[in-house]
């Protein structure tokens, strides 16, 4: 995976599709880091160009505010997914997957594809959540437990968790600011 600057994966012949590779390793996608593919026997791995960026699992993201940040750019991304034909459920949701570039803020994915068997979009947004609520040390861990609520027990569509993110993210600014004024 991520090592010294560089970020590979390998994954079974056939997991990528051919109009995915086309898409992916032609740049056109600024969504996900750009990549190339190389087939070795029944497996293909890929390689990834991510100049600039680093995975967040690189990153400690220790305020709430920054980790809600991350999770809405992301959901955005995997929106934006489907205009290039790439089914947001299948792609890989982790701390290793998601890339950063903190100097331009901009976030952007190293597609993986999920095995047929763990494409269920909310859990893969879950897992994520928890991943990045792991290292925040904030006392507003709340609002990423009611985040991971909202997307687990519901039906929304990726429009209204972006809503759902943009409105928390509204809340802890008010109660901060509210504090802090006092």
């Amino acid at each position: 995976m991520w090592e010294k600057g560089r970020f590979e994966a390998e994954v079974e012949k056939g997991a990528v599709k051919e109009f995915e590779k086309i898409m992916l390793s032609s740049g056109r996608c600024g969504l996900f880091l750009p990549m190339a593919f190389m087939s070795q026997g029944d497996r293909e791995r890929m390689y990834y160009f991510c100049s600039g960026f680093a995975p967040l699992s690189s990153y400690r993201v220790e305020r709430t505010d920054d980790a809600l940040f991350l999770l809405e750019r992301t959901v955005m991304i995997l929106k934006s997914a489907v205009e290039y034909m790439i089914m947001p459920s299948g792609i890989t949701l982790s701390t290793e997957t998601v890339f950063y570039n903190k100097e331009t803020e901009e976030v952007k994915i190293a597609y993986i594809p999920l095995p047929e068997e763990n494409r269920e979009l909310r859990k893969n947004i879950v897992r994520l959540t928890g991943q990045l609520m792991a290292d925040v040390r904030d006392c507003h861990k709340s609002c990423l437990r009611e985040l991971a609520g909202y997307v687990y027990c519901s039906n929304y569509g990726m429009k209204d968790i972006i809503r759902r993110i943009s409105l928390i993210r509204r809340r802890l600014h008010s109660e901060t600011a509210g504090k802090s004024a006092v």
